[in-house]
């Protein structure tokens, strides 16, 4: 039915390429006796294991291990970690996890104070409720400072960038308590 000379008008080209196509898609939809069905194949071997019965069933997957790093490296850090040792870059992102979480929790009850003094108060301008609120805030400030100088020199730490840590914004924490400067 196909013809050996090229066909010349775009219908022509469009017509040759869907025969073509159906062609290719008729005499791979008929396996030889050497090509499989894959879903069959992976039916057949589901089908085959003892599910009930596998070797750490009912206990947590162990994923401590790196599959990228040597067994040398991987023994290395293991005792390390048994001992209670960690690499200091670790340490340092944990201290600055401890800080940051710290800071966050003296501006909550600082704020929570602010709101409970100011809304008990019968008449405003109260100045000393508003001067307490102002200096827990430039606490605050003060501390996410010390923080983001802290995330700077662990970002010069870790191996990848993609373990760097990205500096807190004072706007964006006060935002979270829904606290406008």
């Amino acid at each position: 039915m196909s013809d050996s000379r090229p066909p010349a008008s775009p219908s022509d080209i469009r017509r040759h390429y869907e025969d073509d196509t159906a062609r290719q898609a008729a005499s791979s939809a008929q396996p030889g006796p050497e090509t499989r069905d894959w879903q069959s194949l992976i039916e057949e071997q589901i089908a085959k294991i003892d599910f009930a019965n596998l070797p750490g069933k009912g206990r947590p997957l162990d994923l401590s291990t790196n599959a990228y790093a040597s067994p040398e490296d991987e023994m290395a850090h293991r005792l390390l970690k048994n001992a209670g040792f960690t690499l200091p870059w670790i340490a340092e992102g944990q201290e600055i996890d401890q800080a940051l979480a710290r800071a966050r929790q003296q501006l909550q009850r600082a704020w929570e104070r602010y709101a409970e003094l100011r809304d008990a108060q019968i008449c405003a301008g109260h100045q000393w409720i508003e001067g307490e609120w102002e200096q827990a805030k430039r606490e605050f400030k003060q501390q996410v400072e010390q923080i983001n100088r802290q995330i700077r020199d662990y970002n010069l730490k870790t191996p990848t960038p993609a373990l760097h840590r990205l500096s807190i914004h004072t706007d964006e924490e006060l935002a979270r308590l829904g606290v406008a400067d």
